[in-house]
């Protein structure tokens, strides 16, 4: 632990003051007969570089402070978190000490750096708030330690502690909010809505009374007779389903509307929408596609199919790391390779962020799709298209400006009408939409039976 020894403003300030002092003594032995004589100006000078230097060593004396820190294992991308930080010592006496932690650049903090006081026979225990805003490995460093001599002329700096890794994965919360909401069927407070149907499933689910409402299609009339009252046949939606999603990790995707890009918006979204369809009894398997291989992290990845809610964990761990490329998704390349890796029927969630110029591979690549599978495809919209097309209008350049958002707008609605004249789901939303939208279009397709 190698310590480093900082003069403080107090001594800073003293020794300017002496200089100074002494040049005035100087310049008035020129013009006044009255002076100072300098062996006491020497003398005051000597001995406070004494008392520096007693202080100095007076100071090498002190324990040292070891800290210990509380990371948790697993974080989420943009959340907040806790980290805790219990600090040792042997002071004999009360000592004000700073603590700033070795968070790396990619993450934000609050309550940083901590100013202690540090009391004889006790351990000190401070906390602070931290918020990784990139997926991947987080590696948190030694704590940087600051603080004063004895005689408070010197600021001990130095490291301590030892550093501590974690994960940082997609916005597992929402999947948290989503499994409470849902054990009492509020989840439309995240704006998931399920539609409940009755007798018009595709699977057998249970005998009830009938009720009003019902139709009369729902009757089952042996359980009628043998009860002699109205029983109805309840149904439920299929399960055992293929959900395959398809996220594209190309350049287009790096884009932001805050501090997360629309990739890690779109990893969000599908992992509620997966942990969603894994509650429905669906099978969800994950593709990524878009990038050139140069780079381990933003390599295609392929998670084959998994079932149970538990599996979401193998989801979160084969995405944490993945990363958006520079390079330019190839649509039909990526069918082309979904169709040898998952043969049987699926419903295709496919996650972009498309211009006109994709417009044409893109619906090419979903008439690929859609000769085996039931393609929907969830397009990221910019929020600045949104906020510019309601912007007043009053300057020259404001019309220029709604002008060109009017055509964009347009031209990208023409597109989903192929999309949808062509039988496949398109779904055109903003990043911060994403989840719900698709949630709720995956539900309808459910609860619509077609798949």
């Amino acid at each position: 632990m190698r310590r480093q020894w900082i003069p403080a403003t107090r001594c800073a300030i003293f020794f300017a003051l002496l200089g100074v002092a002494i040049l005035v003594n100087k310049f008035s032995a020129h013009y006044f007969t009255v002076s100072i004589p300098e062996f006491l100006l020497e003398a005051l000078f000597a001995g406070a570089l004494i008392v520096v230097l007693l202080d100095f060593l007076l100071s090498r004396r002190l324990p040292p402070v070891e800290i210990t820190r509380d990371l948790p294992g697993n974080l989420a991308v943009d959340k907040w978190t806790q980290v805790k930080l219990h600090i040792r010592h042997h002071f004999t006496h009360a000592t004000q000490v700073r603590v700033f932690d070795g968070v790396p650049a990619s993450s934000d903090y609050q309550h940083l750096p901590l100013t202690l006081e540090l009391k004889p026979n006790q351990i000190s225990k401070s906390e602070y708030q931290l918020r990784p805003l990139e997926r991947g490995s987080l590696l948190i460093n030694k704590s940087h330690i600051e603080f004063s001599s004895p005689l408070g002329l010197w600021n001990i700096r130095y490291w301590a502690g030892t550093p501590s890794a974690s994960r940082v994965y997609p916005d597992f919360v929402a999947i948290a909010n989503y499994a409470i909401l849902a054990t009492e069927n509020h989840t439309s407070q995240m704006g998931i809505r399920k539609k409940q149907r009755r007798g018009e499933g595709m699977e057998f689910h249970q005998l009830r009374e009938f009720r009003q409402g019902d139709s009369l299609r729902q009757l089952d009339w042996k359980a009628t007779s043998r009860r002699q009252k109205l029983i109805a046949r309840d149904y439920q939606d299929e399960r055992d389903q293929q959900i395959v999603l398809m996220i594209d990790s190309g350049r287009r995707m790096r884009a932001k509307d805050d501090e997360l890009s629309h990739f890690d918006h779109a990893l969000n979204a599908m992992l509620l929408v997966s942990y969603i369809a894994l509650r429905q009894g669906d099978n969800v398997s994950l593709m990524s596609f878009g990038n050139d291989g140069s780079n381990n992290n933003s390599k295609h990845r392929w998670i084959p199919p998994q079932k149970g809610t538990e599996r979401v964990k193998v989801l979160l761990n084969g995405i944490y790391d993945l990363q958006a490329s520079q390079a330019t998704a190839d649509y039909i390349t990526a069918a082309e390779k979904l169709a040898v890796l998952q043969p049987k029927r699926s419903l295709i969630i496919l996650v972009t962020n498309s211009r006109d110029e994709d417009n044409s591979e893109l619906l090419l690549a979903a008439k690929l799709l859609k000769k085996r599978h039931l393609v929907m495809i969830a397009n990221i919209r910019e929020q600045i298209l949104d906020d510019l097309n309601e912007l007043p209008v009053s300057t020259f350049d404001d019309a220029l400006n709604y002008a060109g958002v009017r055509r964009f707008l347009h031209e990208r609605s023409e597109s989903h009408k192929k999309l949808t004249a062509a039988g496949i789901y398109a779904v055109d939303c903003t990043a911060n939409q994403l989840a719900v939208r698709v949630a709720n279009a995956y539900l309808e397709i459910k609860s619509a039976g077609v798949l």
